[in-house]
């Protein structure tokens, strides 16, 4: 009986020893497990740094703003990103816009001058060069296949302070702002990575160190809401502008302005929606579909357009080469066959002409 209690008390003994062996085992190794996470997500963060960071520029500009009778400098400051080993530089429309002198800082340190190639409002996307060669250049992403929750890193030249990284996720994709100028872009990539005055034209990227977006807005009054326009439409709109100068988009060819209830109202019109044809540029589509001044422009294909912007978007958006436009003239309504063409150079950064 006493050799029972014995052997009962070791057992127990050696359960209690096991258990606290084990308890510490299991401690040490989430210990571990949790280093080694901790580990692997500051090796994303400062490989993207090393590796995407060069390829990122602070960009300052001189405008001249008018003034009563006297013209003012002015400074301003944005960010860039090298696309390719001979000095192409994407970055957004509004850090350029106006600009008289272009300077730009690479991540060695060297200050060269930048010459605009071409800009794009409807994107808010420019491409610029400095003449340099061999330098460091970030690959652009299929920003089509993101998925929310991913890692997004912003680099740029916020307040002017020099390169900054700064991490976050995407926190949602498709989504619409609309810019000082009134132009609306949309789907854009919204994030919580940090982005401030100075980050615009910088870049967002995933955790392979690759460019999936331009960082070109924040959400003024919140925080944690900043925009970035997708890479595949920042690939797309700069090889068109270092080929050409300008972006391709389709072109209706007229001059308007949105119908309202005052304006329907006050001239006794039929629909107080749409779009009020003011003008009809010479030889373009609209031209050559025989829309007049006067007509008004309630949808495209069936769509129904409910203003300036709508209209704007649906000529910029569509991928057919006709369209139907559904038009009021006089009182009736008609369709109007419309063949698209290419946006002219002339209309290629112009808000006022669809």
């Amino acid at each position: 009986m006493r050799n029972l209690k014995v052997a009962v008390f070791i057992v127990f003994i050696m359960g209690l020893l096991l258990g606290y062996l084990g308890n510490k085992v299991l401690r040490t190794d989430l210990v571990l497990a949790q280093s080694n996470y901790l580990a692997n997500i500051e090796s994303i963060y400062t490989s993207v740094a090393e590796s995407v960071g060069p390829s990122v520029v602070n960009i300052s500009t001189i405008s001249i703003v008018q003034y009563f009778f006297q013209a003012f400098p002015t400074e301003g400051a944005g960010s860039g990103v090298i696309i390719s080993k001979d000095g192409y530089i994407l970055t957004n429309n509004h850090v350029i816009e106006g600009a008289k002198s272009i300077k730009v800082t690479l991540g060695d340190g060297r200050i060269l001058e930048g010459k605009l190639i071409g800009r794009d409002p409807f994107t808010d996307l420019a491409v610029i060069k400095v003449d340099a060669d061999n330098l460091p250049y970030a690959k652009l992403a299929d920003s089509s296949k993101l998925r929310v929750g991913q890692i997004a890193i912003a680099i740029g030249n916020p307040f002017g302070l020099g390169k900054t990284v700064t991490a976050g996720i995407v926190s949602a994709l498709g989504r619409s702002i609309q810019t000082d100028k009134g132009f609306l872009i949309e789907t854009l990539i919204q994030t919580d990575a940090a982005i401030n005055p100075g980050n615009s034209g910088g870049a967002l990227v995933n955790s392979n160190g690759e460019v999936i977006g331009i960082n070109t807005a924040i959400y003024q009054g919140a925080q944690g809401i900043g925009f970035a326009i997708p890479s595949s439409t920042a690939k797309k709109i700069a090889e068109d502008i270092i080929k050409k100068g300008y972006a391709s988009h389709p072109w209706l060819g007229i001059g308007g302005e949105t119908l309202n209830r005052r304006i329907a109202y006050y001239y006794n019109l039929p629909v107080d929606y749409g779009v009020i044809v003011g003008e009809v540029v010479r030889s373009s589509p609209a031209d050559k579909a025989r829309l007049q001044v006067g007509d008004i422009i309630v949808g495209i294909d069936n769509e129904r357009i409910e203003n300036w912007n709508t209209l704007l978007l649906k000529v910029l958006r569509t991928e057919k080469s006709q369209v139907i436009l559904n038009v009021i003239r006089k009182g009736s309504r008609l369709d109007v066959r419309v063949n698209l063409e290419e946006r002219p150079r002339q209309f290629s950064t112009s808000g006022d002409y669809i």
